[in-house]
C-alpha cells in the first residue's frame, strides 16, 4: 500500500466512507473513534441516501451491493400533516431514488469493508496539532501527513482551520421509541404508514417527526422552538419516562388526540432510551484557507439541522470527493485537499442556506404551505422521470 500516513478522526458515515475509498485504492489510513466499540451506544435513526451523493459514495467505495441488500424502498413512503391531523402530502409505494437504511446498518457495512485494525476504538481526542493527535485516555499519535476531522459538530480539528463555532438553531427536541411497532401498536402503525410521518404545528412552533426503523421499531423526534437550555430549565429527568411523557403531552396538547398517541404510547420501560437533542448549525458560507496537513468533512465542515435531509449525504459526498482527490495524487496531499475544499465550499453554502431557511420556516406560520409546495415541485419532477406514479401521490391543493 501507499506510504501516505493519513489519520481520520471519527468513525461515522463520513470518516468510514473516506477510509474505505482509501483502502480500496491501497492507501493506508487509521481511524480514531471515541466509542468503545461499534455497539457501545445507539447510532441514531434512519437515513435516506440520495443517488448523487450518499449512494454515489457507496458505489465508489465498492460496497453498493451490500447497501442494496439492506435498503428499505418502502421507507420512502411519506405523510405530511398539520397538527389537526389533516393530510397535506401523502406518497405511497413509490421509488424516488432515496431508499432508507438504519444508521447502525450503514456503519456496519462500512466497518465490514475495512480490516479490523483500521479503526482504533476508545480513543478520546483531547487536542490536535498539525501532524499529531493527543488523546485523553491513550498515548499520543504523531507523524501524520494529513489529519481529517470527521468528528462532528464539536470537532477538535476544525479550530486549526477556523475560530468559528456552531450556533444554536432555536430548535430542541426529545427522541422517543416504540419497539415492535406493528405488533404492539397496529392502529398507530396504520396511521404512520411504512415510511416517514411528519406533523408540523407551525403556529405552535412544534413538530412530531416519526420514522420507521429497520428493526421494526418507530423513532419519533418531538422538536420544539425553545431556548437553548430548555431541558435544564424544566428540570427534566430523561430517565423518568413518565415525567417525559407528561411534559410532552402538555407541550402538544393542541395537537389532535390521534397524533399525541405517538407520545402517550411510547416505550418508557427498562432499556428504552429517551434522548434530548438541541440542534446546532455552522454559519452559512463558512470557509477557510487551505492548510497543509489538515481538513474536515461532514458535520465538522458544514453542520446543519436535519430539515432538508442533506447532512449524511453531504458528509458522504465530502468523503467521496476528498477520497478520489487523494487517490489521484497521493503524493500531493495539500493539492488534493485544496481541490476537495474548492468543490465543497460552494455546495456547503448552498445546502446550509437552504437548511437554515427550512429550519426557520418549519416552525413559523406559513411553513407548512411552503413545505407542501416544495414537496409538490419535487414530486412533479420525480413523476416526469417516471419514479413516482400520480395515483400514489396526494397533495392538498387548497388551504384548510
Amino acid at each position: 500500500m501507499s506510504r501516505s500516513k493519513i489519520a481520520i478522526i471519527g468513525a461515522g458515515p463520513a470518516g468510514l466512507t473516506l477510509a474505505r475509498i482509501l483502502h480500496k485504492n491501497n492507501i493506508l489510513c487509521t481511524v480514531y473513534e471515541s466509542d468503545q466499540s461499534a455497539t457501545s451506544r445507539t447510532q441514531g435513526g434512519s437515513l435516506d441516501l440520495h443517488s448523487h451523493s450518499g449512494q454515489a459514495a457507496l458505489k465508489e467505495a465498492g460496497i453498493y451491493d451490500e447497501f442494496e441488500r439492506l435498503a428499505r424502498y418502502e421507507g420512502e413512503d411519506f405523510v405530511l400533516k398539520d397538527r389537526f391531523g389533516n393530510i397535506h402530502v401523502e406518497v405511497k409505494d413509490t421509488q424516488r431514488g432515496r431508499p432508507e437504511i438504519d444508521r447502525v446498518q450503514l456503519r456496519q457495512i462500512l466497518l465490514d469493508s475495512l480490516p479490523k485494525d483500521v479503526v482504533k476504538w476508545d480513543h478520546h481526542v483531547d487536542s490536535v496539532e498539525i501532524g499529531a493527535i493527543h488523546f485523553r485516555n491513550q498515548p499520543s499519535a504523531s507523524g501524520f501527513e494529513l489529519i481529517v476531522g470527521a468528528d462532528g459538530a464539536w470537532s477538535k480539528v476544525r479550530p486549526l482551520l477556523s475560530t468559528v463555532s456552531p450556533f444554536y438553531s432555536g430548535i430542541s427536541g426529545i427522541e422517543l421509541r416504540h419497539q415492535d411497532f406493528d405488533v404492539r401498536h397496529p392502529e398507530l402503525a396504520a396511521m404512520v404508514g411504512k415510511g416517514s410521518h411528519f406533523v408540523f404545528g407551525e403556529d405552535k412552533r412544534k413538530a412530531l417527526l416519526s420514522q420507521r426503523q429497520g428493526d421494526g421499531s418507530l423513532r419519533t423526534y418531538a422538536f420544539m422552538h425553545k431556548p437553548e437550555n430548555y431541558i435544564k430549565t424544566v428540570s427534566l429527568d430523561l430517565s423518568d419516562g413518565e415525567s417525559v411523557k407528561k411534559l410532552l403531552l402538555e407541550e402538544y396538547k393542541d395537537f389532535a388526540p390521534e397524533l399525541t398517541r405517538i407520545i402517550r404510547d411510547c416505550d418508557v420501560g427498562k432499556g428504552d432510551e429517551i434522548v434530548s437533542r438541541a440542534l446546532y448549525m455552522l454559519p452559512v458560507g463558512l470557509t477557510w484557507p487551505t492548510t497543509s496537513g489538515v481538513t474536515v468533512i461532514g458535520d465538522a465542515a458544514h453542520l446543519m439541522t436535519p430539515f432538508t435531509g442533506q447532512g449524511v449525504n453531504m458528509a458522504m459526498l465530502d468523503a467521496l470527493e476528498l477520497g478520489v482527490a487523494i487517490c489521484k495524487q497521493p503524493d500531493a496531499l495539500m493539492e488534493a485537499v485544496r481541490q476537495y475544499e474548492r468543490s465543497m465550499f460552494p455546495r456547503a453554502e448552498q445546502w446550509t442556506s437552504r437548511t437554515w431557511k427550512s429550519t426557520l420556516s418549519r416552525f413559523a406560520p406559513g411553513g407548512l404551505k411552503e413545505f407542501r409546495a416544495r414537496m409538490k415541485t419535487m414530486l412533479e419532477e420525480a413523476t416526469e422521470q417516471g419514479s413516482v406514479k400520480p395515483p400514489n401521490v396526494k397533495i392538498l391543493e387548497d388551504e384548510i
